[in-house]
């Protein structure tokens, strides 16, 4: 770890997509621009390997969330063939852009549990990812919020590795008020922070890496403590 110390060390990055595109873009209100992520992330380190989990629907996954939802007595919204394609589309461009800016990615199917909630199963393979990579870095940055990734951080510092944490505590996303107080999405676990050794607050370096671009949405500031004090009231 002195290697780190002095800036040079080899960094592999983990990002769970789910819980990074609710931490900034519900959350902080905006998108990111994924080279300026990397270097952040980095931090004068050498990159050793940058991987991006993402679920993906399917029309079995869908039929699946429809009966679901049905069984509960609850309506279903049949999708637009044309809105569907221009999403598929879009993620698609999504994805070459990553592969194309450093990263790769794992793209997992939609699991629909039977009381109609619905969770990308991408947990297991970023941990096996993850582990394999131990012996070829210094440094894990896993951006992520769940408790249920503590067990993959204690294994990981067991195997010499330094463990950073990016992701937010912020108490509220940034279209919150007063009158529709609306929680932060995606919150870090105060586990998940107490087993890293590292944490890296997102709001805090929300102007670093957000893409410039005139029609972002703005980043909303800190709300005033007489504000939060009303709204948790």
């Amino acid at each position: 770890m002195m290697a780190l110390a002095n800036g040079v060390g080899r960094t592999a990055i983990f990002i769970d997509g789910w819980n990074f595109a609710r931490v900034t873009y519900e959350g902080l209100g905006i998108r990111v621009d994924f080279r300026r992520l990397l270097a952040l992330l980095c931090a004068g380190t050498s990159l050793v390997r940058a991987r991006y989990y993402i679920g993906e629907w399917s029309e079995e996954s869908y039929a699946l969330y429809a009966a679901a939802r049905r069984a509960r007595g609850l309506t279903v919204e049949h999708p637009d063939p044309a809105e569907a394609e221009r999403r598929r589309r879009d993620q698609q461009g999504f994805i070459r852009m990553l592969n194309r800016n450093g990263y790769q990615v794992v793209r997992r199917g939609m699991r629909v549990h039977v009381d109609g909630t619905v969770k990308a199963e991408i947990g297991i393979d970023l941990a096996v990812d993850a582990l394999w990579m131990a012996d070829h870095c210094d440094r894990a940055v896993l951006v992520m919020g769940d408790s249920e990734y503590v067990p993959l951080v204690h294994a990981l510092t067991l195997r010499g590795v330094r463990v950073v944490v990016a992701g937010s505590q912020s108490n509220w996303a940034y279209n919150h008020s007063a009158d529709h107080p609306r929680p932060f999405p995606g919150r870090a676990s105060d586990d998940l922070l107490d087993a890293a050794d590292e944490f890296i607050e997102l709001r805090e370096a929300a102007r670093e890496i957000e893409l410039h671009d005139e029609s972002r949405r703005p980043l909303r500031t800190a709300a005033p403590a007489d504000e939060l004090e009303e709204i948790s009231n």
